[in-house]
C-alpha cells in the first residue's frame, strides 16, 4: 500500500530542514508524516502523566492538515469561499502501547512520531481518510483514526454532491481499506444519566466557528471524570483518564457556537461497565454524542507521587 513511501531513505526524503515532515503519493490518495515528538503541555498529570485523550484527537486533525493542503485529495482544488468540509464522524482505536506514555520518558523530539494516511472510501458527498499512527523508534501502532468528512454547501450548510473528479478518486482506494464511518443511532438520553452544563468559550471553536471535536471530547472526559469521582457510575471510581481506552467513536449531529450553553449527558451501559455514552445538547437539541469502550477497569498506576497540599 506504501510502497512509494516506503522506498523513502529514512527520514532523509521527508524534508529533512523541516520540523515536521510529509510525503504525499503520486496518485494523491496516501501520504505520510513524521512529528517531531509530543510536546509536554500534551500531557495529563493528573491522570498519572498520561498522553491527554482531547490531545491525541488532537493530534489526529493536525495530522489531516499537515498533508491535506499539500495535496492529499487535491484539497486545495476541492475546497473554495462556496463549500467546506465537516467531520461527521471519527472510530479511534487505542493500543495499550500508548496509553504507557507518560511526560517522564516520551516527551520531546527523542520520541517521533511515523503516521500514515490512506484514503479508504469516497461517497456521493463524502470522503473516508484512515490514519494508523505509530512510535517511529519502535514501529509500535499506538493508535488509529478512520474519519468521514462531508462536504458542505457553506450557504445551505447541507451535504454536497462531490466534484465528479474527487469521485475517480475511488479507484485508488485499496479494497482493504475500503471503509467508512456508518451514520449512528441516536442515542436515547436517559432519564437517570449524569449533566452538566457549561459555556462555550470562543477558544473552544475553529476557523469555521463550530466547537472542535477535541474539545468535545475533552468535554466529556471532564464530565466523565466528575461523574465517576462522585459515584455515579459503578466501577469507575477516579478521574477516568486513568483508565485504559480501546476505541471511542464520536459523531457530529449540529453546529455549536461560541456563547452557546452546552449540557452534557453521560450514562452507563446496563451490562457492559467498561461502556460509557456521552450525549452533548444544545437547547435539548443532540449536537454530539461519544462511546467510550475501556480496556479495562483497573486504573494504571501514576509514576507520579501524588500532592499533598
Amino acid at each position: 500500500m506504501f510502497k512509494n513511501i516506503e522506498n523513502i531513505s529514512g527520514k532523509s526524503g521527508l524534508q529533512p530542514d523541516r520540523l515536521i515532515k510529509y510525503y504525499v503519493s503520486d496518485n494523491a490518495c496516501q501520504a505520510e508524516v513524521v512529528l517531531p515528538g509530543i510536546w509536554y503541555t500534551d500531557f495529563d498529570r493528573k491522570s498519572g502523566g498520561k498522553w491527554m485523550l482531547s490531545s491525541i484527537v488532537k493530534t489526529f486533525e493536525a495530522i489531516h492538515f499537515a498533508v491535506l493542503p499539500k495535496g492529499f485529495m487535491n484539497y486545495s482544488k476541492l475546497m473554495n469561499r462556496n463549500y467546506l468540509i465537516f467531520m461527521a464522524g471519527v472510530v479511534y482505536n487505542f493500543s495499550m502501547g500508548v496509553h504507557k506514555l507518560n511526560s517522564k520518558t516520551h516527551w520531546g523530539p527523542l520520541f517521533p512520531i511515523r503516521a500514515r494516511i490512506s484514503l479508504s472510501h469516497v461517497g456521493t458527498s463524502s470522503f473516508t481518510v484512515d490514519i494508523v499512527m505509530i512510535s517511529d523508534s519502535t514501529g509500535e501502532q499506538l493508535a488509529s483514526c478512520l474519519t468521514k468528512f462531508v462536504y458542505i454547501d457553506f450557504i445551505t450548510r447541507k451535504p454536497s454532491p462531490l466534484p465528479s473528479w474527487v469521485l475517480e478518486f475511488q479507484k485508488n482506494v485499496d479494497k482493504s481499506l475500503n471503509k467508512t464511518v456508518e451514520k449512528p443511532k441516536l442515542l436515547k438520553i436517559p432519564e437517570n444519566c449524569f449533566t452538566f452544563t457549561l459555556r462555550v468559550y470562543f477558544s473552544d471553536t475553529d476557523n469555521n466557528g463550530h466547537v472542535t471535536q477535541s474539545t468535545y471530547v475533552r468535554w466529556c472526559s471532564d464530565v466523565g471524570s466528575l461523574a465517576a469521582t462522585s459515584g455515579y457510575y459503578r466501577n469507575l471510581r477516579e478521574d477516568i483518564g486513568v483508565y485504559p481506552l480501546a476505541s471511542l467513536e464520536t459523531y457530529y449531529l449540529h453546529e455549536m457556537q461560541a456563547e452557546d450553553r452546552a449540557v452534557v449527558h453521560t450514562w452507563q451501559d446496563e451490562t457492559n461497565f467498561r461502556e460509557l455514552y456521552f450525549c452533548v445538547t444544545k437547547s435539548s437539541k443532540p449536537v454530539f454524542q461519544a462511546h467510550f469502550h475501556f480496556l479495562s477497569d483497573c486504573p494504571f498506576e501514576s509514576p507520579f507521587v501524588k500532592s499533598k497540599i
